[in-house]
């Protein structure tokens, strides 16, 4: 198995509890001058996230605090392989071909 991370926007305080420990968020904030200012988090608890925001929401926020940030959400996927086997001008060729599939994609 490889486990590969998938961006998902976080839209309500109860899909920030439902992710695990661990899971890491970002997200991008303009400043009036049209700048960008870049945050990240890690969440560390139960209704516990330690972010590197504002020094306003640098202590440790509530998950409700998350809604509008991006976490990277871990998959699974599975490594499919694919012998194809042709004629060309140079005679006879297999070809080996790799690719992760992930859960989503077998139905």
């Amino acid at each position: 198995m490889t486990t590969l991370y998938r961006p998902v926007l976080i839209e309500s305080a109860e899909q920030a509890e439902a992710l695990p420990f661990g899971t890491v968020a970002k997200r991008t904030k303009w400043r009036e001058s049209g700048e960008q200012d870049y945050y990240s988090a890690v969440r560390v608890g139960y209704n516990a996230w330690f972010t590197t925001s504002d020094t306003a929401d640098r202590q440790d926020s509530l998950s409700r605090h998350m809604v509008g940030w991006t976490a990277l959400v871990p998959i699974e996927a599975v490594e499919e392989r694919e012998d194809t086997s042709e004629f060309d001008w140079d005679g006879f060729v297999v070809r080996e071909s790799t690719r992760l599939v992930t859960p989503w994609e077998e139905v």
